[in-house]
């Protein structure tokens, strides 16, 4: 029965360990190593921070329904716009998803302007549509913006809870295809011509919704740039106890040596390195994130930008400590 109970408290003071996550458990071993060396007590490292985005209600863009008179659009079926129109404006055109709307905008300026071309329509259905046209390349941008910051998909897309897998930091190619297609929409808003692609994103969908690499990699460089600021500065802070020079001891500078090639170069290096290849990968496809809304700015950016600042001034320390001593890095 003792044996059973004390089993079972080893369980419970130990239960938090098992869940923690396999990069946060990187991180943790690296900063008690350095403290153990240090003889110092480790600095706390932070919870991390999840990627959310503002509200639906913050972000959307409440754009004005535009319509064309019954009779006119009747007229339409001379140039195959009709049918674009009506399936519009039945039940189900009517609660379209955000993906869906966005097609459906491109392809009505796109039918617009062929509509134009045709010498059967009336100069007033003509008049009306070019006016159309430019209302709705006008409010093209806004659509996009919805897609992007209110749809589903997108905000599952941009949003994480968690770190990239540190066994597999990749991104498939079909979702490199769907953001690259997402950023081709974006561009889409600027000019729809009929040397255009018109390229559906509705099939992206899916695959946007269920593989959040561009959140997952945020959350990952955010959080991997806090709890590395957190270790560079307990190496900063205790670095008089690292004794350097001839006949000195230098043992526990040869063991700070060893944590930081075992844990640093040959782990979190590596995954860091994963990290930023990721971004370097997409960085070209995303730029709609830092454009789609006027006042919004998706900060993965910003995030990167921390991330390799907070990898220089880690690395920094080291260089400095290793030139103090006299040493190389390696073993």
């Amino acid at each position: 029965m003792r044996r059973t109970l004390i089993l079972l408290f080893s369980f419970l003071i130990s239960g938090c360990d098992w869940a923690t996550h396999p990069v946060d458990a990187k991180f943790s071993t690296y900063l008690n190593r350095i403290a153990n060396v240090q003889d110092a007590e480790p600095l706390p490292l932070n919870t991390n921070t999840n990627i959310l985005l503002p509200t639906k209600r913050d972000l959307n863009f409440d754009i004005p329904l535009v319509t064309i008179g019954l009779l006119d659009s009747y007229e339409l079926r001379k140039c195959e716009l009709f049918n674009l129109i009506a399936e519009k404006n039945s039940v189900l055109g009517k609660v379209q998803d955000q993906f869906r709307n966005f097609d459906y905008q491109v392809q009505l300026i796109y039918g617009i302007d062929r509509c134009l071309l045709n010498e059967a329509l009336s100069p007033a259905l003509k008049a009306q549509l070019t006016q159309l046209a430019s209302t709705k390349r006008n409010q093209l941008p806004m659509h996009f913006s919805n897609l992007v910051y209110t749809s589903d998909a997108m905000r599952s897309q941009l949003t994480a809870y968690e770190w990239i897998n540190a066994d597999n930091a990749s991104i498939s190619s079909t979702l490199l295809q769907a953001i690259n297609q997402i950023d081709a929409a974006w561009h889409t808003t600027s000019e729809v011509t009929f040397t255009n692609t018109l390229n559906s994103v509705v099939p992206y969908q899916e695959v946007l919704e269920k593989e959040p690499a561009i959140g997952e990699l945020s959350y990952s460089m955010l959080n991997a740039s806090i709890k590395l600021n957190t270790i560079t500065q307990q190496l900063k802070t205790y670095d008089e106890r690292i004794i350097c020079g001839q006949s000195r001891d230098t043992t526990k500078f040869k063991y700070l040596r060893n944590v930081f090639q075992q844990l640093f170069i040959e782990d979190i290096q590596a995954y860091l390195a994963k990290l930023d290849s990721v971004y370097l990968r997409i960085e070209p496809m995303i730029g709609f994130t830092q454009s789609a809304h006027p006042n919004f700015r998706y900060p993965i950016q910003a995030y990167h930008a921390q991330f390799r600042q907070s990898i220089s001034a880690h690395v920094d320390y080291w260089k400095s400590l290793f030139a103090r001593c006299g040493a190389l890095p390696s073993r």
